[in-house]
């Protein structure tokens, strides 16, 4: 992707197989390449909805878990559609102050607010008989929901500063890790367009529902991550740690489990003590259940914002490059750390902890 976020489908892809779907070995070669990772029943019948889908021009909306692969499952959409020799566009609703999204949306005029020094052309422009990812988009603010809501129905927008219209062919898949019904029952998210956006629902499963799939997924991010082409070799305990783990973040967070572990490794033979201590279980109370369990949401909580504080102290306190490490843009990470009052005060003291997670 480049900074228009314009993808050339002639070029290999990066990100791939997130959500892991190849049913034989990957080729290290095709490293970048778009796939899927596995064979579970799950992802056999998402791969069977995505070839149906995909030869429709139906607006699809993707639902699953951070870290699943929503996006892969959109790039392959794409490529299995009649609109593949035209661009994959993709935007991060939520990676965008709203005054902003707008304008990145729909585009703008010279002139049309301060520093808009030279005309620009949108999203949607640019997607112009492709296909357009709105990653996140129960994040859109109302005022861009209600113009969204409009080139969805017409096929037309203007561009900030400037009463012309502008006619396109896009098709428009969005995808979110949040229930777009439960935003719109909070009224944050316009009942017409939830409907407008998810002619097509696909759910990508969670990792924790697909175990029979690690195996694979660590075969391949084996691969991706050789050093020098040298697939290095994994014990047997540590390949039934990772099985039995749970991976609240998913695919994601198996495949940053795995670039560690090879890292470390440095050519031996992966073992235990290379991978992440919650995974190789010997780090995390949470993950141990004494007395009364308590209720799941208080326990994922307490495990998302102590590691939230383990990645900034990795990263040195650098948030922007904690947030893209993590997978999420600054605003979810800002939001996030307000979310669990997470100070700076408290930033600073963890700053000075050595990072034993790694150890």
């Amino acid at each position: 992707m480049d900074g228009s976020g314009v993808i050339d489908q002639r070029k290999q892809h990066g990100r791939a197989a997130a959500g892991g779907v190849t049913n034989g070995a990957a080729d290290p070669a095709r490293a970048g390449a778009m796939e899927i990772v596995g064979r579970s029943q799950a992802m056999l019948h998402l791969l069977q909805r995505i070839e149906t889908v995909a030869r429709s021009d139906a607006r699809v909306f993707v639902a699953g878990e951070s870290g699943t692969g929503k996006e892969l499952v959109t790039r392959l959409l794409h490529a299995k559609s009649a609109r593949r020799e035209h661009p994959f566009v993709a935007v991060n609703c939520a990676a965008f102050p709203d005054a902003l999204l707008e304008a990145e949306l729909f585009g703008y005029e010279r002139g049309a607010f301060s520093g808009a020094f030279v005309r620009r052309e949108g999203r949607f422009q640019a997607a112009h008989k492709g296909t357009l990812f709105l990653d996140e988009v129960a994040e859109l603010p109302l005022t861009a929901q209600a113009k969204l809501l409009r080139v969805l129905e017409t096929g037309a927008f203007e561009p900030l500063g400037t009463n012309q219209s502008v006619q396109v062919d896009v098709r428009v898949i969005s995808a979110s890790h949040t229930s777009l019904k439960e935003r719109v029952s909070q009224g944050l998210f316009r009942e017409d367009l939830y409907y407008r956006l998810k002619v097509v629902q696909l759910e990508v499963p969670p990792l924790r529902t697909r175990r029979g799939d690690v195996p694979l997924l660590v075969e391949h991010f084996l691969r991706r991550f050789a050093p020098n082409g040298q697939i290095p070799r994994i014990s047997a305990r540590a390949l039934a740690s990772l099985e039995s783990y749970s991976f609240p973040g998913n695919v994601r967070e198996l495949e940053h489990a795995i670039l560690q572990a090879v890292v470390l490794a440095n050519g031996e033979e992966i073992d235990l003590r290379h991978l992440p201590r919650e995974v190789a279980g010997s780090g995390s109370s949470h993950m141990r259940v004494e007395g009364t369990p308590r209720p799941l949401s208080d326990v994922m909580g307490e495990f998302e914002r102590d590691y939230l504080i383990h990645a900034l102290r990795l990263m040195g306190g650098r948030k922007a490059e904690c947030a893209r490490t993590l997978g999420i843009s600054r605003k979810s990470l800002w939001q996030k750390l307000r979310k669990y009052a997470v100070g700076d005060a408290e930033l600073n003291a963890a700053m000075s902890t050595p990072a034993k997670a790694l150890a």
